[in-house]
């Protein structure tokens, strides 16, 4: 079991400081959408694809992780973080 104050302890993602100001909203969706169509190494689960993913359970294997209006409610979010 890890220690609460392991090295890495809370940094799984990048810094979403100003994300609005740097990346467009196709930018940010397509990143929620699909971040291995960019990364393809990457351990960020692809939200709203379903075909060639890797360790999805059968239970969820065919569905997005994430409906289309939730990923919209993100990417709005998201935009409005400009500082």
């Amino acid at each position: 079991m890890a220690r609460l104050d392991a090295e890495f302890q809370g940094n799984v993602g990048p810094v979403l400081t100003g994300i609005g100001a740097r990346l467009s909203v196709g930018q940010i969706r397509y990143r929620i959408v699909d971040a291995q169509g960019i990364w393809p190494d990457t351990v960020m689960p692809s939200y709203y694809r379903t075909g060639g993913l890797r360790q999805v359970d059968h239970e969820y294997q065919g569905a997005p992780a994430l409906s289309a209006q939730q990923i919209e409610d993100i990417v709005a979010f998201l935009e409005l973080q400009t500082n």
